[in-house]
């Protein structure tokens, strides 16, 4: 009989791109809470996502930025909004420069095309993949 594997547990010192899919599992919980009204543009902020993620400061969300990128590419690459661009610095309410728009896009229009994808009907890319992203981000 094949033994069945422990669960993984994040932790904050994990790789970047596991790291990065990690932020994409906050960042789909939040985009598709059923308390969500649709279309109506919604943002979280570094900090909100530092906290989710388990960092015992908020201000360590200014240190997401990279792992943000490989989510924002990984979308890009798949012709999806930027899960990234609903996140955003508290000070300025707008999204930080790793963010990558779609050609002619606005933040704020990629934040309502993020907000009105169905976000569960899609596989969450494992951390190969991301590993990928990272790498050819490089």
């Amino acid at each position: 009989m094949n033994e069945i594997p422990d669960i993984k547990h994040y932790g904050i010192g994990d790789r970047i791109y596991v790291q990065a899919q990690r932020i994409w599992l906050v960042l789909v919980a939040f985009v598709m809470s059923p308390t969500r009204k649709p279309r109506d543009p919604k943002t979280i902020t570094y900090g909100e996502v530092a906290e989710l993620m388990g960092y015992p400061d908020r201000r360590a969300g200014h240190m997401l930025g990279r792992q943000l990128g490989i989510v924002g590419t990984y979308c890009i690459r798949n012709g999806l909004p930027p899960l990234n661009a609903i996140v955003v610095t508290e000070a300025t309410g707008m999204p930080g420069d790793e963010v990558l728009l779609r050609p002619g896009r606005t933040p704020e229009q990629e934040q309502r095309a993020v907000m009105d994808e169905d976000w569960f009907a899609l596989r969450m890319p494992t951390t190969g993949t991301l590993r990928k992203v990272w790498d050819s981000m490089n």
